[in-house]
């Protein structure tokens, strides 16, 4: 179990709100905006059901408070390409919520996100990972970014 007993969706909630509080939830009236919040946004989904189907597949956990229960290490599909699609399709969220807002401070939050969720949740995840799963884990690691 790690320290961390924030889900990572509550700390993107949190990080969007106050991007919107700071920029007033001020939303632009430009079709553009709100055509690109959509591409990303929809391209958050997908990675999350990749993702998801993925771990199904695999049948492992996705609870990412407790990775001890993980029964596989999941390292095909869109795991090819980054070790936490999960959080990038949240960090994804975020940017598309700036764009909508038209925000640089807004999207500074999905900064923030990526800095707490990398810093409280990633680096326990792969402590608890690397001792469950040893060298393959660390050769995963070694072939596949973070994040993207």
């Amino acid at each position: 179990m790690l320290n961390n007993k924030i889900p990572p969706p509550l700390v993107m909630l949190a990080c969007g709100g106050l991007g919107g509080y700071v920029n007033g939830f001020t939303f632009s009236s430009e079709p553009l905006p709100w055509l690109l919040a959509v591409v990303i946004f929809a391209t958050g989904v997908w990675l999350a059901v990749v993702s998801i189907v993925s771990f199904k597949q695999a049948k492992t956990t996705i609870n990412p408070l407790d990775p001890s229960q993980t029964s596989q290490l999941v390292s095909h599909g869109i795991f090819r390409f980054s070790r936490n699609p999960m959080y990038v399709s949240l960090a994804l969220f975020l940017v598309a919520w700036s764009c909508l807002l038209l925000s640089v401070a807004t999207l500074a939050f999905c900064g923030v996100f990526v800095l707490y969720i990398t810093w409280f949740q990633i680096k326990p995840e792969e402590k608890v990972l690397k001792a469950k799963f040893g060298k393959q884990y660390e050769e995963y690691c070694h072939k596949v970014r973070r994040w993207l």
